[in-house]
């Protein structure tokens, strides 16, 4: 008997409620493989990667802050962030030490050379967002990232010094 045979070809009922490009989960994934896909072209000379590029970014807008503080406001995990303030310590990027008013506490403080490197990494920057949204008009950026934070549930007071 033939193999084929054994198995009716037929739609499935869930396939056909789906399609695939206007699934939201699967556009997103898309959306960051293509952002993330675009980074080591751009930033190949630095040795960092796209999550500490958003850490140094924060470190350098608020000096001395607690990596608890630090991963709010790059909406990540506690544990993720000193993972990669680790890394990013033994690269000479970041100083890490307990904080003067609260022991259990760790601030972090970007070193000359993680200055230096965010300092340089400035027109790389732009290049990599105009880049990511060179589909969208300005007013289409700015709403994607307003509707994204929304989705997301964070505040844009969160990254912005006091």
């Amino acid at each position: 008997m033939n193999e084929r045979a054994e198995f009716e070809l037929e739609t499935s009922s869930v396939a056909q409620k789906y399609m695939l490009l206007d699934v939201l989960i699967h556009l997103l994934r898309r959306a960051h493989f293509n952002c993330e896909s675009h980074f080591p072209e751009i930033f190949s000379g630095y040795d960092i990667t796209s999550r500490q590029l958003a850490l140094l970014l924060v470190i350098g807008r608020q000096p001395n802050s607690s990596q608890k503080a630090i991963g709010e406001m790059v909406a990540l995990d506690v544990n993720t962030v000193s993972d990669t303030l680790r890394r990013m310590e033994r690269k000479g990027l970041v100083r890490r030490e307990a904080s003067l008013t609260d022991a259990r506490s760790i601030c972090v403080s970007l070193t000359r050379k993680g200055f230096l490197l965010l300092e340089s990494a400035d027109e790389d920057f732009h290049r990599l967002e105009r880049r990511v949204a060179s589909q969208l008009t300005g007013d289409e950026e700015e709403q994607l990232k307003y509707l994204l934070r929304k989705m997301m549930n964070i505040r844009l007071d969160l990254g912005r010094a006091a």
